[in-house]
């Protein structure tokens, strides 16, 4: 199995993920998240998700990367 990379930051994922058992590295990857002018909330953590992987995978060759983000909508 290929090593699993969490990229983010957040304590509450890697505890979600320590539930699990599994062994795995994190990193919390630079990327602007700002959300872009009329960006739906959906589509906004679908783009910082992908965007956070994206930004580690060339210092991880060959892991399996797991971006992950969340927002709030009222």
């Amino acid at each position: 199995m290929l090593p699993l990379l969490l990229a983010s930051s957040s304590a509450y994922r890697r505890e979600l993920l320590a539930r699990l058992h599994l062994s795995f590295t994190w990193a919390s990857p630079d990327i602007d998240e700002q959300r872009l002018d009329g960006e739906p909330p959906a589509e906004l953590v679908r783009r910082l998700a992908r965007q956070k992987a994206e930004a580690l995978a060339g210092s991880y060759p060959g892991h399996l990367i797991i971006g992950s983000d969340q927002v709030a909508v009222l």
